[in-house]
């Protein structure tokens, strides 16, 4: 079945800008960037559990210099501790401190108040189906096309 274009890239471009830019503005009153939130919230969602750098690596697919770089700004804001694992002296674990516990609370509560503005207008089934649809607009393109699909 051939669907007619509408136009998504470009709509979907403006929503994640606007998105971004709702954020930064909230990320920036905290001094923190973007990416510096990015791993914070991995770390608060990864709480209780051993978190090294290279798993922040391979979460976000950043060069080791790049999260090295993140992790020693974030050190030296104090969001984070660097602890060398006792396990393993090389190594050097990750663990969020107070300060980012608080930030990620504020970051989260902004993040409703945001997604709220974002449906406002919609019903709750309205919602429903942006999120599944959108969750399957995902799924066709990140999955691997069928090898009938697949034209040379």
């Amino acid at each position: 079945m051939e669907f007619p274009t509408h136009h998504l890239g470009p709509r979907l471009r403006l929503l994640n800008q606007a998105i971004a830019q709702d954020m930064d503005r909230t990320v920036t009153a905290l001094d923190l960037t973007g990416t510096q939130s990015f791993v914070l919230r991995y770390l608060s969602m990864h709480r209780g559990e051993v978190v090294y750098p290279k798993n922040i690596e391979k979460q976000f697919s950043l060069t080791h210099p790049t999260v090295s770089g993140i992790l020693q700004r974030l050190e030296a804001k104090g969001f984070i501790t660097m602890l060398p694992d006792p396990a393993d002296h090389r190594c050097r674990r990750v663990e969020l401190t107070e300060k980012a516990e608080q930030c990620q609370q504020e970051i989260s509560q902004h993040i409703r108040e945001m997604e709220k503005r974002m449906l406002t207008g919609m019903s709750e089934d309205e919602v429903e189906t942006l999120v599944r649809l959108l969750d399957q607009a995902t799924k066709n393109l990140t999955e691997a096309p069928a090898k009938e699909e697949i034209h040379p």
